[in-house]
């Protein structure tokens, strides 16, 4: 971090966890999965809402909700599927999903290494050699169609909701993400 750099501690949770708290409201104690912790903002939201955030490695059973507001990002197609399959069987059926998923619309999309169609990993910065995926909304639809039910899917601009932690060398411009919010299909 720079001397400059905001403290990763301090900054608010994503408005996804915060989407995620309210939907929650009447289940405390529930169990969430967290897909992808990094700074550890949406885990302090989470547990201060009175929730259990946990990781998908050590989800014991199912959770009454699954957040990931930049891990689905990140990966080729092939692993980002079964990444989804992974959350859709350790939450409950019909639960929420609360996740973020890279845009076409993004200014990074088409930059880098093309490692396959919508794939791409930067050849430099923080986060060089990293795939990022990239979706069109139907794409993005198709994608999720097998096990999910897209409540609601909006492309919003997020370069100052992402992890600014995580770009320290490159701060984001013209970043845009799909916030997407999923029910498991029973």
């Amino acid at each position: 971090m720079t001397a400059d750099s905001p403290n990763p501690a301090s900054r608010p949770p994503h408005p996804l966890a915060l989407a995620a708290i309210d939907a929650l409201a009447r289940r405390p104690g529930a169990r969430v999965l967290e897909v992808g912790a990094g700074s550890g903002r949406n885990t302090r939201a989470l547990r201060a809402a009175g929730f259990e955030p946990v990781s998908l490695a050590a989800a014991d059973g199912p959770a009454a909700a699954a957040l990931s507001s930049h891990a689905l990002l990140h990966g080729t197609r092939a692993e980002l599927e079964a990444l989804l399959g992974a959350i859709a069987r350790a939450i409950e059926p019909g639960a929420p999903l609360f996740a973020t998923f890279g845009s076409v619309n993004d200014a990074r999309y088409g930059e880098g290494i093309a490692v396959e169609p919508g794939v791409y990993a930067p050849e430099f910065g923080d986060e060089a050699g990293v795939a990022h995926i990239f979706f069109d909304e139907a794409g993005l639809r198709a994608l999720l169609a097998s096990a999910w039910e897209i409540l609601s899917l909006e492309e919003r601009a997020v370069d100052e909701i992402a992890g600014s932690w995580a770009h320290e060398r490159a701060p984001l411009r013209g970043a845009r993400h799909w916030f997407a919010i999923a029910r498991r299909r029973v």
